[in-house]
Formats: C-alpha cells, structure tokens, sequence
C-alpha cells in the first residue's frame, strides 16, 4: 500500500470504519432475516442486505482510489499490520453480530415481543450508520474531496430510508406486543372516550331533569295566564 498523505489517511481512517461496520452488519441481517416471521419486514431486510453489501463495495473501492487499504482494522497502515489488525476484528465483527442472533431470540416473552426487540437493535444499528456518513461527508466536503462526499451522501440517504422503514415497524409492532400480552380489558390508551356505560348513566341523569324542566315552564306558563286574567277583571271592574 501506498503511503498516505495525513489528508487521505483521515478519510481512509473514516471510511474504513464505515465499512468494518458494514461488514458486521451483513453477518446481522442475515441471521435476521432467518429469525423473522413477518414476511413485509423480512422481504425489506433481503432488500437492506443487498444494499448493504453494495455499500461495503462502494468503501472499499473509495478506500484503494484513495491509496489505502479496506479492512475493519479501522487504522490504515503497512500491508503486515493491516492484515493482522483485519484478521482479528473480522472475527471480533463477526462474532459480534452472530452472538445477537441466539440471545436476541430468547430473550422475548413472545413472537412479538422478539420482531420487536429485533427491530428496535436494526434502528440502532441504522443510527450508528447515519452517523458514520454524515461525518464521513463532513470531512470529505472540508477537505475537498468530492467524490467521498458523493459516496457518504449517497449510502446516509439509503440508510436513513431504512431506519424510517424501521421506525414504522416500531409503532406496528409496539400494538402487537399490546394484543399478544395485554387482555383487552386493561388496554386504556391516553386520550380514550368515557365508556358506553358512563354515557348512558349521563344521558339518562339528564333525561332524568327535562320533565322536571317542563313542570316549571308549565306553572310559570300558568301563573302567567292567571295574572293577565286578574288584570282583565280589575280593568272591567273600574270602566264599570
């Protein structure tokens, strides 16, 4: 490998982290992919993995354009020490992201409760990732390099369409984590109507005061003709 100027070692130094994550991250949606049971979310993870590979391609081509070597050591350096530091966090990643795949599975009350938890750790994963390329465009703007910049705005766009795929997931499955745990009788979302019960007790209560309503409007109706009748006899009794 090529010596690297203190320029293009900072933007190999970032993109090789990128891309040991992105590594680490086939191994996940893979084991993923075999967990799930929702056909929507499975499909969009088959969707994510191939363009997650395509992302770890993209680095490593912009890695060697840039003179330096793509491996998840995240230190660029002479080919000897790269390929050590490479051997051992390739098995650290992978190791990793298999270790997810049996304690994530257990770890659930429930077929909704694991989907969930599953997908809570993607949208984390995804935020790392939205992270790495924001700073990875960062620096490539400052230092004037415009095709790392492309490439970092490029994968961000795609992994932030994914983490808002996930975050959908998110809210679906937070309601079916309610109806497999949580009997119907105790699920009060904030905000909810009074129940029919309630309702009708009111309405009857108020029923309950129109007739006494009406009796008042009657006497007052009464007295009022009773009065006009008085005067009509006081006035016959003066003109006569």
């Amino acid at each position: 490998m090529a010596d690297l100027t203190s320029r293009d070692a900072v933007l190999v130094k970032y993109l090789n982290e990128a891309y040991g994550k992105e590594k680490q991250l086939e191994i996940a949606l893979q084991a993923q992919i075999g967990r799930t049971q929702n056909m929507p979310i499975k499909k969009r993870l088959r969707e994510h993995l191939k363009e997650t590979k395509a992302h770890a391609r993209g680095l490593s081509a912009r890695i060697k354009a840039l003179g330096g070597k793509a491996d998840a050591g995240n230190v660029p350096g002479p080919d000897a020490v790269g390929e050590a530091v490479t051997a051992v966090t390739s098995l650290a990643n992978k190791a990793a992201a298999a270790a997810k795949g049996p304690v994530q599975i257990l770890r659930g009350t429930g077929v909704a409760d694991n989907e969930l938890r599953n997908i809570r750790d993607a949208f984390w994963n995804e935020a790392e990732e939205i992270a790495h390329y924001t700073v990875i465009e960062a620096i490539a703007d400052k230092l004037g390099d415009k095709e790392t910049a492309k490439l970092a705005k490029g994968i961000r766009r795609e992994e932030e369409r994914m983490q808002a795929f996930l975050g959908r997931q998110l809210v679906t499955l937070s309601g079916a984590v309610i109806r497999e745990e949580v009997p119907a009788r105790e699920r009060k979302p904030a905000g909810a109507k009074p129940s029919r019960k309630r309702r009708t007790t009111k309405s009857r209560a108020t029923a309950a005061k129109k007739p006494a309503a009406r009796k008042t409007s009657a006497r007052t109706a009464t007295n009022g003709r009773t009065t006009a009748s008085r005067r009509r006899t006081r006035a016959k009794a003066k003109s006569s």
